[in-house]
């Protein structure tokens, strides 16, 4: 390896390991900072597809992967493997988008609301580029699973979160936080979770597990929180068509370990 590869890892494996560390710390500096923390401006702005709140206890399993993965990938000899160079900028920009979102939020996630939306939805998109660079690399032993674990764990619970944040926004801006309106909202926004979600693990080849496994679990907490019928029933729908496509992809695919696991 030419002594510019070198440093160029190295740079890389350095933001990993510091985007992850940000995002750790980025929730109770935004609390911090506003006075508040995410979860008090969230039940401020709930909609109908918030999720009942046990389910953001999955942030601390990110947390702990991206973590494990960042240091991992940092140590010298792991450096400059494809997987680590293919998602390596992509997490790490997903990692430090998380900690300015933590940040935004709390602070003005009433009072400009699109700002925090806008974050998120760029962590959706650097997260799947990540997923869909994991898509093409080859398999590689246990190494893979971690970051594989991540990139699915990560876009997987986003992809809800996207749309859980949307409506807070809408609540925010004024929107009705209840009624048929409001109903109809989250029906077509659980409809567009689970086709999203449904066409991701149809084509995935690797890492639809934990995808499948946070998409799911985000969806199941909205029913658990227990809105109207509708909505409640859209969700039960939504996680149950998602795991369909998970058991229908592994049937079809020849290597089902990769599949599920990384």
């Amino acid at each position: 390896m030419t002594t510019n590869g070198a440093r160029r890892d190295g740079i890389r494996a350095a933001a990993v390991l510091a985007a992850a560390l940000a995002q750790i710390v980025g929730s109770p500096l935004g609390s911090a900072l506003a006075g508040r923390s995410v979860g008090a401006v969230s039940d401020e702005t709930g909609s109908l597809i918030t999720p009942a709140g046990y389910a953001f206890t999955v942030w601390g399993v990110i947390f702990a992967g991206s973590l494990a993965w960042a240091v991992y990938q940092a140590l010298p000899a792991q450096r400059g493997r494809a997987l680590h160079r293919g998602t390596g900028w992509p997490l790490a920009a997903a990692f430090a988008g998380n900690a300015a979102w933590e940040i935004a939020f709390p602070l003005i996630g009433v009072s400009v609301p699109l700002v925090p939306l806008v974050l998120l939805f760029c962590i959706v998109a650097a997260t799947a580029v990540a997923w869909a660079r994991l898509q093409e690399l080859p398999v590689e032993g246990l190494g893979r699973v971690l970051p594989a674990a991540v990139a699915g764990l990560l876009l997987g619970w986003v992809t809800v979160a996207a749309a859980v944040n949307a409506g807070q926004a809408g609540v925010a801006l004024g929107a009705p936080a209840s009624g048929t309106t409001a109903q109809v909202w989250a029906v077509v926004a659980l409809i567009a979770v689970a086709l999203i979600a449904s066409a991701l693990v149809l084509s995935a080849r690797a890492a639809a597990g934990p995808f499948t496994a946070a998409v799911v679990w985000g969806v199941l907490a909205v029913a658990v929180a227990g809105g109207p019928a509708p909505v409640v029933v859209t969700a039960l729908a939504a996680a149950g068509a998602v795991a369909v496509a998970l058991v229908v992809r592994t049937v079809v695919r020849r290597d089902p370990v990769t599949l599920l696991v990384g």
